[in-house]
């Protein structure tokens, strides 16, 4: 989630406070094809993305009429209203959600370990995909469209249309990754799915880790995930420590850790530095 939105914000300059609408639908949609549908159910996260993209299709036009501080309202607005949409569809279980029933006729060693390789498969792929976007074109498009919207559109870069395969790439990945998280729990309910909560972890995690590097998301999910599993049994003073943690990094090391890794060096583990070449 992370990485789907750094590559939005971080490298398109789209940000998405309603980034979790992805996540509902990637773990409905996922869901639903696998219970009422009776698809395999190891394909979940794979229908999840396909899922993703496509919604992330239906509802780029209107919001792309939107920029800036509109834009990332809109795209929290429309989190709600499907979140409020989906609680009241009987079809996908309202209030009750859909449970994952399939998953059942495993044992919960196979189950355990299945979503453990599906989760890091999702996350390898979202890596893999992100970067070899940012080495080809589309890379040097958003990162023009990062520096300068109006210098990259005078210098003739498509920008709207390197705003909509970035947000489609976005939403897929999101949605794959939401089809993972609830393959765990075996059962989706809107209030859990469509919850502000997975946004405010994305942009945590990735303010952390170093927005704008595809680096910095992975440190900044190491660093979270290792917070937590230390200090999460302190309650109220956890969450105290997360807030002190984030503002200490963004004054003292606003690139990120990752920032501070690269102000010593030059290491650029995932090959997208450009490079001029030597006469």
């Amino acid at each position: 989630m992370a990485v789907a939105w750094n590559l939005l914000a971080g490298y398109g300059g789209l940000v998405s406070v309603g980034q979790y609408l992805f996540v509902g639908v990637g773990a409905y949609a996922g869901f639903f094809a696998c219970t009422s549908l009776h698809m395999n159910v190891w394909l979940l996260p794979l229908l999840s993305m396909v899922s993703g993209g496509l919604f992330a299709v239906l509802c780029a036009k209107p919001l792309f009429r939107l920029s800036g501080p509109y834009f990332a309202v809109a795209t929290w607005v429309l989190a709600e209203m499907c979140g409020i949409g989906v609680l009241n569809t009987q079809g996908l279980g309202a209030g009750t959600g859909i449970a994952l029933d399939a998953m059942g006729d495993y044992e919960r060693w196979t189950r355990n370990a299945g979503v453990y390789w599906e989760a890091l498969a999702v996350g390898c792929l979202s890596l893999l995909i992100t970067r070899t976007l940012l080495r080809g074109r589309l890379g040097l498009a958003l990162m023009s469209l990062r520096d300068s919207e109006r210098a990259a559109a005078a210098c003739g870069v498509p920008v709207e249309r390197s705003k909509f395969l970035t947000w489609v790439v976005g939403g897929a990945l999101t949605a794959g990754a939401g089809g993972v998280v609830f393959m765990n729990t075996l059962l989706v309910t809107p209030n859990s799915a469509f919850g502000l909560g997975w946004t405010a972890t994305a942009i945590f995690v990735t303010v952390l880790g170093g927005i704008g590097t595809v680096e910095g998301p992975i440190v900044g999910t190491v660093v979270y995930f290792a917070v937590r599993e230390a200090f999460s049994q302190y309650g109220a003073w956890y969450f105290i420590g997360l807030g002190c943690l984030a503002m200490l990094v963004m004054m003292f090391a606003p690139s990120g850790l990752w920032g501070l890794v690269q102000r010593h060096g030059t290491l650029d583990v995932f090959g997208i530095r450009r490079r001029m070449p030597r006469s």
